[in-house]
């Protein structure tokens, strides 16, 4: 079901507060992963501000929905998104990076409040949001809801689950072999509670993605595992509402799904952009920041 046009204009001023924010965090030290951040935040906007079961007054709710952020180091856009929810002051942003900050480089979930995943190596955020998906369907199977109604036993009866798992994961750590394993598994198990989403930007630290190694052809790779697959512009905030919603609406059919995002790295700075920035250090953030803060508006 299409989304309004009212929701998309919504997000869209959402996304700005997220860039704006995350401009604070990279002005804290000069240094931040510009590029791989700003390549997410509308994918974090439709999850946290639209899709995502999520309560910022209640963090470790047992039925929330598990946001599992692989690439780690693109954390900066999560701690703008549970700063604008009100899990953390505004204040919090300029600490990024400090001594004793529950905002540090990686995403850390012993440290940061609404964290559910502690990355940093890559290629492993798959594996523990499989077993995220494995557990729920376990419970789900074990204890199912109690029904008071009579029905046929000719009838497929679906339990929705208590929680979805999502997990968002980098081109490049596509390279990492332990994802290819978590998505066999995913398949065998049929974790159709499951829906990752890779950040396809095209570029890695060592540079194009395709030219390091190839994870072309994405598509059938994941078919080849028995994921249902699908690609979107990981900018355009519809087409992302749009196909979660569908995710959802798919859960029964036994196939984790996975939403290939096309994106840009540094999306929206220009001179990130032409960079293709993954960790900007000094001048080339604060450039950026300069970018940013022209065409964003001042920093609140």
């Amino acid at each position: 079901m299409a989304h309004n046009e009212q929701l998309i204009e919504e997000l869209e001023v959402v996304r700005t507060h997220l860039a704006k924010h995350c401009l604070v965090e990279f002005s804290t030290f000069n240094q931040g992963h510009a590029g791989g951040t700003m390549s997410i935040l509308e994918l974090v906007t439709a999850l946290y501000f639209h899709h995502l079961k999520f309560d910022p007054e209640r963090l470790e709710w047992p039925e929330r929905d598990r946001l599992v952020l692989s690439k780690a180091h693109a954390c900066e856009a999560i701690y703008a998104a549970l700063v604008e929810l009100g899990v953390y002051p505004a204040e919090t942003l300029a600490t990024y990076y400090s001594y004793g900050s529950p905002f540090q480089g990686h995403a850390d979930r012993w440290c940061t409040k609404g964290i559910d995943f502690s990355g940093g190596s890559l290629g492993q955020g798959l594996s523990f949001a499989a077993g995220l998906a494995l557990a729920e369907k376990m419970k789900t199977r074990l204890n199912p809801p109690e029904r008071t109604e009579t029905f046929m036993p000719r009838y497929i009866v679906r339990i929705n689950p208590e929680y979805r798992t999502y997990c968002i994961l980098g081109d490049g750590e596509l390279n990492e072999g332990q994802n290819w394993e978590a998505a066999m598994f995913a398949g065998k198990y049929k974790l159709d509670n499951l829906i990752a989403i890779v950040d396809y930007n095209k570029w890695c630290v060592s540079g194009p993605t395709n030219d390091i190694m190839p994870v072309e052809p994405m598509l059938d790779k994941w078919k080849a595992f028995g994921w249902w697959v699908t690609e979107i512009d990981g900018h355009d905030l519809r087409q992302i509402c749009d196909t979660l919603d569908l995710t959802v609406s798919m859960y029964g059919d036994n196939r984790p799904k996975v939403i290939i995002a096309h994106t840009v790295k540094g999306r929206g700075i220009p001179s990130w952009e032409d960079q293709h920035i993954h960790l900007g250090r000094g001048k080339e953030i604060v450039t950026g920041v300069k970018e940013g803060r022209a065409k964003y508006g001042d920093v609140q």
